[in-house]
């Protein structure tokens, strides 16, 4: 294995764990009286003001892209839907739900995209990946309706909502490559999706409110500023780890990779939280995993039986924080029509 590749896998572990411990970090600041929505404006402002001197160092020489409303539109979109979208969802899921069910119902977008090429492309997926969608509905059944577990429906519906925006994240991306670099994109992407949280949260049906009392991770106190700025780093450091681990090692291996997202997310959550999934639910994830593993295993299949009619490959559809996404379509005709292109 060459030094490209160790330090791509090591920058996606890295990416893997950030953003797995920032959702601990804001069910803490829940508990200390903070409302979901102003802790992921915050979080989403602080992090596009982070990446901001990056952002323009990205772009320099490069702002004629802007002259074309294809730029403006895949910004609009990365901001709305991937940040305000999958972040504001995400974060309201945990107020009443365990870290690690929500982030488990949130890696059921793979299976999504899954059904969702194979009924705009009528490319019928490999026996494989009829396996893991198997195992992955198996799994979910656990986890939904494990016994002696509470869960809150409206939670579930939130997770499997941030879901839905990554599944359409990844098909919208599939359309053609970004003309901005993976930074710009990421820093655009978060004043975008802050403007977008930030008129839900004080414009939105129920009143925000923060605090400045303190509060414990685990057993450290921190003052309020320190939890924001602590989740601002983590949010950060996940989004620009895996822009440039996924340039080293490719998005296939890449999303195998991150699925070591969810033991993190178990082990922090424990850790900080002392929240542990019951055996049923733990037995879920296993089997929810395994399929998403089965699934990209049986697209990868799919995808080198298929014949290629453009001399121009069509790009592998990247993959963003901790979701597994298929390769589904190689062909240019096929991943066209399956995002309505």
């Amino acid at each position: 294995m060459n030094r490209q590749a160790v330090s791509g896998l090591v920058l996606i572990l890295l990416s893997a764990f950030c953003y797995a411990a920032a959702a601990p970090i804001g069910k803490v600041m829940y508990a200390g009286g903070w409302t979901p929505e102003v802790v992921v404006f915050l979080r989403v402002l602080g992090t596009g003001l982070v990446l901001l001197i990056p952002t323009l160092i990205a772009m320099h020489g490069r702002w004629h892209a802007f002259a074309r409303w294809q730029t403006w539109r895949d910004v609009i979109t990365f901001g709305i839907v991937s940040v305000a979208g999958v972040q504001l969802l995400f974060f309201m899921s945990v107020e009443h739900l365990d870290v690690a069910i929500a982030l488990l119902l949130e890696m059921t977008a793979p299976l999504m995209i899954v059904v969702w090429v194979w009924l705009r492309s009528r490319i019928r997926p490999s026996s494989l990946t009829f396996v893991g969608m198997g195992l992955a509905m198996f799994g979910l059944a656990f986890i939904l309706d494990p016994r002696g577990a509470q869960l809150h429906l409206g939670s579930v519906l939130l997770a499997l909502g941030a879901a839905v925006c990554l599944a359409c994240y990844f098909l919208d991306s599939a359309k053609a490559e970004m003309p901005v670099p993976p930074i710009a994109l990421v820093g655009f992407g978060m004043f975008v999706g802050a403007a977008a949280v930030g008129v839900y949260a004080f414009a939105g049906p129920r009143a925000q409110q923060l605090t400045t009392a303190p509060m414990s991770l685990g057993s450290v106190p921190v003052t309020w500023w320190q939890a924001i700025a602590l989740i601002v780093l983590v949010t950060a450091g996940a989004y620009v780890t895996a822009a440039f681990g996924i340039r080293m090692i490719g998005a296939t291996v890449a999303s195998f990779v991150n699925l070591i997202e969810v033991p993190f997310s178990v082990v922090i959550a424990w850790v900080v939280l002392a929240e542990l999934p019951v055996y049923a639910q733990a037995v879920g994830g296993l089997l929810l995993l395994a399929g998403v593993v089965f699934i990209k295993i049986g697209e990868s299949r799919t995808a080198a039986r298929e014949v290629v009619v453009s001399d121009v490959p069509v790009a592998s559809l990247p993959v963003i924080e901790h979701v597994a996404v298929p390769e589904a379509v190689r062909t240019r005709s096929a991943a066209a029509e399956a995002v309505g292109a």
